[in-house]
């Protein structure tokens, strides 16, 4: 397949994937080997066969791209309080002002929920609201969250807050059901696996029946894959860690032991 460069690595198997050289921000990869990326602030997705991309110069530039569900691609414009979902051929489904909430609130990162619902950040309250987009309404919110909010790890059940140094894990009534020390590392989520990255060492998670997170094992990060918070991005999906880094992408397979 000519798509992937496939590298043996002393710690387990690596791969590099043939990087477009005018990638500006990593999104991630599907299920189907897609791979989707900023560029002049156009998502672009990008196929063995084919590279489409959406882009409206109105909304501004992308503050996120979520790949929960590739037939529900979310995009989010901060700067225009707008949320743009996306069919797989990346088709525009709908679109979704979040100046209509009432109160008027600023919302600051954005991540899918469900079939109509979105995990958001109140960046005006410090809490996260799971929000009903087709009746325009707040189905539930967290308690005031203390600290600065770095990102949200998001599936269609639960919301898990990264602040400062500890992950916290909410569900979808806003109740809080565990919490996790970070100590100033960094992270990559999807449907219940989490990998905690400090420098070359990635920490393999399950989130168990008791909703908190279970250590599994341990992977070395091939050394020749330069791991630094300025010049790093994490794609989690199916068991594979994608890295972008130093303008290239990686992955490396994981075991998510039970």
């Amino acid at each position: 397949m000519k798509y992937l460069l496939l590298l043996f690595c002393l710690y387990g198997m690596c791969q590099e994937i043939k990087t477009p050289v005018d990638m500006q921000e990593f999104y991630g990869i599907d299920d189907f080997g897609a791979l989707y990326y900023g560029k002049d602030q156009a998502l672009v997705k990008k196929t063995t066969t084919q590279s489409t991309n959406y882009f409206d110069i109105q909304l501004g530039p992308i503050t996120s791209v979520d790949l929960l569900n590739p037939l529900k691609i979310v995009v989010f414009y901060e700067d225009t309080q707008t949320v743009v979902i996306l069919d797989n051929r990346l088709n525009e489904i709908q679109r979704v002002s979040l100046s209509t909430l009432n109160p008027l609130r600023f919302i600051s990162k954005v991540q899918l929920a469900g079939d109509r619902r979105l995990w958001m950040l109140n960046a005006d309250t410090n809490q996260i609201e799971l929000y009903d987009y087709i009746n325009n309404r707040i189905i539930s919110s967290t308690p005031v969250i203390k600290g600065n909010i770095r990102h949200l790890y998001t599936d269609y059940n639960f919301c898990h807050v990264q602040v400062d140094d500890s992950l916290i894990s909410f569900n979808t009534y806003g109740s809080k059901t565990s919490t996790l020390s970070l100590n100033g590392a960094m992270l990559a989520y999807h449907l219940e696996q989490l990998v905690i990255i400090q420098g070359n060492d990635v920490t393999s998670y399950n989130f168990g029946k008791d909703f908190r997170f279970r250590e599994s094992e341990t992977t070395k990060i091939p050394k020749e894959i330069l791991i630094t918070e300025n010049n790093k991005s994490f794609h989690l999906k199916t068991g594979n860690l994608y890295i972008w880094s130093s303008g290239k992408i990686h992955s490396l397979e994981l075991n998510f032991k039970k």
